[in-house]
C-alpha cells in the first residue's frame, strides 16, 4: 500500500511441502491503466522506477526474512508484522465472515473481531476490505 492505494500484492499456496509465492507489483502505469483503488509507484510519485533495481530489492528483501524464517520460523520475524500490517483494525469480509481484524496471530493466522467480544481466527481465505 501507498497512499492507501494497494500497489502491490502478494498470494501464498501450499502445495505439495512447498509453498508457492506469486508477487506483482504495479511499476510504472499511469492512473489511467489501473483499476479503481490501485495505483501504482509512478501514478503516486510522478516518478518512473527502474523494473530492475526493484525487482533487485525486492528479492533480497525477501531472502532475508526467509532465511530468518527458516532459521527462527515466524517468531524471527513475527516483530516487522505489525508496522506492515495495513489491515489490522480494518472492517474486513472473509469467508462470508464480517468482522475488524485486531492481529496477525504468531501462528500466522489473521485474528477477526466479530462483535460482542467474540473472535474468529482464519488461516486462509480472501480477504475483502472495506476502503
Amino acid at each position: 500500500m501507498l497512499r492507501r492505494r494497494k500497489i502491490a500484492g502478494c498470494l501464498a499456496e501450499a502445495r505439495d511441502g512447498a509453498v508457492v509465492l506469486g508477487v506483482g507489483v504495479n511499476v510504472n502505469q499511469a492512473a489511467a491503466e489501473l483499476p479503481e483503488n490501485a495505483g501504482s509507484i509512478r501514478s503516486l510519485t510522478g516518478r518512473t522506477a527502474d523494473r530492475e533495481d526493484l525487482l533487485s530489492m525486492l528479492l533480497t528483501d525477501l531472502e532475508v526474512r526467509y532465511t530468518a524464517w527458516l532459521a527462527g520460523g515466524l517468531d524471527a520475524v513475527y516483530e516487522g508484522l505489525g508496522p506492515r500490517d495495513f489491515l489490522r483494525g480494518r472492517e474486513v469480509t472473509v469467508n462470508g465472515v464480517r468482522g475488524v481484524v485486531s492481529m496477525i496471530d504468531r501462528e500466522g493466522r489473521l485474528e477477526i473481531g466479530t462483535g460482542h467480544g467474540d473472535h474468529i481466527t482464519v488461516e486462509s481465505g480472501e480477504v475483502v476490505y472495506a476502503r
